[in-house]
């Protein structure tokens, strides 16, 4: 890509990442218009181009982006690693979650059509380091967890596939991409995971 994209104002970077994003997030990649981009964004499609070669280098960059400045760096420097205790420290992280979609519109949109893009577009590694990516936060999370308060025979990587498989489906049957539509989502996910806590957790500690 051209170096001269990160030479512009940061609110400039913002609205061409963002209007990517939006764009990406409603549709595969191989039916996301570079004009669609542009015009979204206020710039032509020949300075797009100018900055990124083509459309899958700008994919290519957006994936990456969302993965090491606004998944990582920012829940890094935003999450409290000493809160023990599992629905509360999911609860957190999902309100992490929501101010990133506030502050970057389609990015969490964007990464999850990613995560399930036919086009060829991630290559194999890329794809792996996604999944390894998710493995091993979600082995750290536990790592952290008082698992303790689960009731007995309770495996809590099992609690984890369920919720991940639940908002998945709830991504799925609603095709939701703005911050209302994804924070309406967010909440049907609470009320499923205080739901699990009520029947997950030993007595004492509800």
């Amino acid at each position: 890509m051209n170096e001269k994209f990160f030479s512009l104002p940061q609110a400039r970077q913002d609205l061409i990442r963002n209007s990517a994003m939006l764009e990406f997030g409603e549709g595969s990649f191989k039916k996301t218009s570079a004009d669609a981009i542009a015009k979204r964004a206020g710039v032509s499609k020949g300075l797009l181009f100018h900055y990124f070669k083509d459309k899958r280098e700008l994919y290519l960059y957006l994936f990456q982006y969302a993965l090491e400045v606004c998944v990582r760096q920012y829940m890094v420097k935003t999450y409290d690693f000493g809160e023990t205790d599992f629905f509360l420290a999911l609860k957190m992280g999902q309100e992490i979650k929501m101010d990133m979609v506030r502050r970057y519109p389609g990015l969490f949109r964007f990464v999850m059509r990613a995560y399930y893009e036919r086009d060829s577009v991630l290559s194999p590694k890329l794809r792996k380091g996604l999944n390894s990516l998710l493995e091993i936060t979600s082995r750290d999370f536990l790592t952290r967890m008082d698992l303790y308060k689960f009731k007995d025979g309770i495996d809590p990587w099992e609690v984890i596939r369920l919720l991940t498989l639940a908002a998945e489906g709830m991504m799925a049957r609603t095709n939701a991409c703005t911050a209302e539509e994804i924070e309406t989502l967010f909440l049907e996910y609470q009320k499923y995971a205080d739901m699990l806590r009520q029947n997950l957790y030993k007595e004492e500690y509800l």
